[in-house]
């Protein structure tokens, strides 16, 4: 498998759920400026999105959208720690709350980079 990420962005946790569960993973850094991989690929032959996390399974199979990767990572190790049993009331709960935290808490998160909003930051702290 081979994980495309960036530096200080949202492909932080399919790599810390690949450490976890002891999967190896070659990683390749992307620039999402230049949407050039660390090996001077175009990056949106990877992923035409332009943007990063991408899980490569083996070439040409890739997988997009960080709650979709980290729950396939999940699947790779059944009866580990980090997602309740599969099919049960709990699952769906954790699958609602990477959801809610996809679309709802991290776009909020673009403040940060983006200078001061103080509109922005309020509605992230109503969020969070």
């Amino acid at each position: 498998m081979k994980l495309y990420y960036a530096p200080g962005a949202c492909s932080l946790s399919p790599h810390i759920v690949l450490r976890e569960l002891g999967l190896p993973v070659e990683l390749e850094a992307v620039d999402l400026k230049a949407k050039k991989t660390s090996r001077g690929g175009d990056f949106r032959e990877i992923n035409p999105k332009g943007y990063v996390p991408v899980l490569e399974i083996e070439p040409g199979d890739r997988l997009t959208e960080g709650p979709a990767i980290l729950l396939y990572l999940a699947s790779l190790k059944p009866g580990n720690d980090l997602t309740p049993e599969p099919g049960s009331r709990d699952y769906f709960r954790f699958v609602e709350w990477l959801g809610f935290i996809n679309s709802e808490v991290h776009k909020g998160f673009g403040i940060l980079f983006a200078g001061e909003n103080p509109a922005a930051l309020e509605r992230l702290q109503k969020r969070l």
